[in-house]
């Protein structure tokens, strides 16, 4: 009977470890954590995502542009950067002329990235910082992007607080500034993310209360919602 009990104590232990570093990416643990473990795939992260140029340009860096087709010089924050997802999207699009500022607390993560944009060293620049608390002044960048990261913050809600403070919002001489672009976890992961991911009808109710004119939210992949959203005047 004992050893019946210890190999469910180890199964049970098992499982919650398999849950809290492998499912939820160290989500509950602490950000020093989930940088740690972004940093030890660093090197193959792009290989174990399989990013598709096309499908990243006609999701991602063609509707920034779109958005930005009137301010083509436009800066825009990329927090949570990584290995530069957002950089290298941006800067295959001939719109835009820009530069994008690119936050990540992983440091081998951001190495990886100035790694692969070493001939655009003047249009990024790339910051070891913590999203909870970027290094920006309010309504100071005309455009924020955090892609696949909310849920991973000890806080996703205050780190949404934290994006749309620093957003610059529009007024009469820049009307198309001012955009949001995140994203929202709905895979069957999500369900065992308490607290860190919102339904689609939660999600809008939380957008709501902030000063934000225009929000759309459609699914992307196959494990995550992208949410556009422009805030106020």
């Amino acid at each position: 009977m004992t050893w019946l009990i210890v190999l469910l104590l180890i199964i049970i232990i098992s499982l919650v470890v398999y849950w809290q570093l492998v499912i939820t990416e160290g989500a509950y643990l602490g950000s020093p954590l989930v940088a740690w473990l972004y940093d030890l795939t660093a090197e193959r992260y792009n290989k174990i995502k399989g990013f598709d140029e096309s499908a990243e340009d006609m999701t991602l860096g063609l509707p920034l542009v779109n958005r930005l087709h009137v301010q083509p010089q436009a800066t825009v924050l990329d927090v949570a950067t990584g290995t530069g997802r957002v950089p290298l999207t941006l800067l295959r699009q001939h719109g835009y002329k820009g530069h994008i500022i690119g936050v990540d607390r992983a440091s081998k993560m951001l190495a990886v990235a100035r790694r692969d944009l070493p001939g655009h060293k003047d249009r990024v620049t790339l910051i070891q910082a913590d999203a909870m608390a970027l290094p920006f002044a309010s309504d100071s960048l005309p455009v924020v992007t955090c892609l696949e990261a909310l849920e991973f913050l000890p806080d996703p809600r205050r780190g949404l607080d934290e994006l749309i403070r620093v957003l610059q919002p529009p007024d009469e001489n820049h009307p198309h500034r001012g955009w949001l672009l995140t994203t929202n976890r709905i895979g069957w992961e999500a369900r065992l993310m308490p607290g860190k991911t919102w339904s689609r009808e939660e999600l809008m109710e939380i957008l709501s209360g902030y000063p934000l004119d225009y929000m759309d939210i459609r699914m992307w992949q196959d494990i995550y919602d992208l949410v556009w959203a422009q805030k106020s005047q």
